[in-house]
């Protein structure tokens, strides 16, 4: 009788034990690691910040610190949050979590040549710029990335400062590093843009440095899906590596009604291991030289959609107001395709985005890039006024 006692007892307690593990929530490991700092992913339902602040108390009652970072309601119930080894296991082991993922670092993918061959399917350029449309009038893109200088003379008053994801206040008249400006005057400068007529939104989620998390860009489409106007774009000129989280994130904010263009990234790696880049929903760009070869540096692959000018890219500087430069990346080629959306949309505010990358993608050039290394052939077109 003891014997089966003893045996009934260690089965309990093993029992207790494989379930106890069997609680944990997934965790998703990250490139590029923030250390200690966590994607929490809650199911659907349920009370973020209930559960939340049943965790933070949890875990004062056992000497741990949970600080919340920034928290996702429209496209994702999370929350971002700094996690030291045991706290993170409380977090795992409730049954509101449905999975956990590291964040981690995200970087800018750093009449021009480039407006001149968008509206002429073949070279030599000749030197005009005459699409279809009123320059996207009417048509609001948010811009995820270091910020704009809202001041530029590319901007006539059509630029805006939106949202600030990053934890310090913005430098340098609202960019402090450049990028952003640089990309806002592509799709919409008056000189540079190819959308000269649509409205800028600066959505800061990469700092002075170019870099920014994963948990940023996620705030970032967030607030863009709670508050944005529509009709609208978003166009995200940066990358990291492959996130389950941000995944979902730019999944729900294209079913929302955006569009949402992507830098396939500049390591001549493949697109598919990196996120944004790998995203179905998402149009991902590569780039193309001015003879319409595949940019030596930009990713590839299956997950890129098409191509887009990006090397030698003409356009506004964050240094001064009458100031230009040009720079190379995926990161040029993303406005590119992102203010040519705008001028469709413009046309018919009421596309899909089903619709509007359809029109995007069947009228691309197609047998330009040459070796485009499992990516489609296609370069970026808009139709001639």
């Amino acid at each position: 009788m003891m014997q089966q006692i003893l045996v009934f007892v260690i089965l309990v307690v093993t029992l207790q034990m494989v379930a106890g593990r069997a609680r944990l929530a997934p965790l998703y490991k990250s490139e590029d690691a923030i250390k200690g700092d966590y994607i929490v992913v809650l199911k659907n339902d349920v009370d973020q910040d209930a559960i939340s602040d049943s965790l933070i108390r949890t875990a004062r009652t056992q000497g741990e610190t949970l600080i919340v970072r920034k928290r996702l309601r429209k496209l994702i119930n999370a929350f971002v949050a700094n996690l030291p080894a045991r706290a993170l296991r409380l977090v795992r082991s409730h049954e509101a979590v449905r999975y956990v993922e590291q964040d981690s670092l995200v970087y800018a993918d750093t009449t021009t040549w480039g407006l001149d061959r968008l509206d002429q399917r073949d070279l030599p350029l000749d030197d005009s710029y005459m699409p279809v449309g009123d320059g996207g009038a009417g048509v609001n893109v948010y811009v995820l990335d270091t910020g704009i200088r809202t001041t530029h003379e590319e901007f006539e008053d059509r630029a805006f400062i939106a949202y600030d994801a990053m934890q310090y206040a913005i430098g340098a008249d609202g960019d402090c590093r450049g990028h952003g400006t640089h990309c806002a005057s592509t799709i919409g400068g008056k000189a540079y843009g190819v959308a000269p007529k649509a409205k800028l939104f600066s959505v800061r989620v990469l700092g002075c440095e170019g870099s920014g998390s994963k948990g940023g860009v996620m705030a970032g489409m967030d607030w863009v899906a709670e508050n944005g106007e529509r009709p609208a774009i978003v166009s995200m000129s940066l990358g990291g590596s492959g996130s389950y989280a941000e995944d979902e994130v730019l999944t729900n904010l294209d079913a929302s009604g955006v569009l949402v263009v992507v830098a396939a990234g500049n390591s001549d790696y493949e697109a598919c291991r990196r996120s944004p880049a790998r995203s179905r929903e998402a149009l991902t760009v590569g780039a193309s030289e001015i003879d319409d070869a595949r940019a030596y540096f930009s990713n590839w692959g299956g997950c890129v959609d098409l191509f887009a000018p990006g090397r030698y890219i003409t356009a506004a500087s964050w240094l001064g107001d009458d100031l230009y430069r040009s720079i190379s990346g995926t990161s040029m080629a993303t406005p590119h395709v992102a203010g040519v959306a705008a001028v469709h949309l413009g046309v018919n505010p009421n596309y899909s985005t089903r619709e509007l990358r359809d029109i995007i993608m069947n009228s691309a050039a197609r047998n330009k890039i040459g070796d485009p290394h499992g990516a489609p052939d296609l370069l970026l077109q808009i139709p001639r006024a």
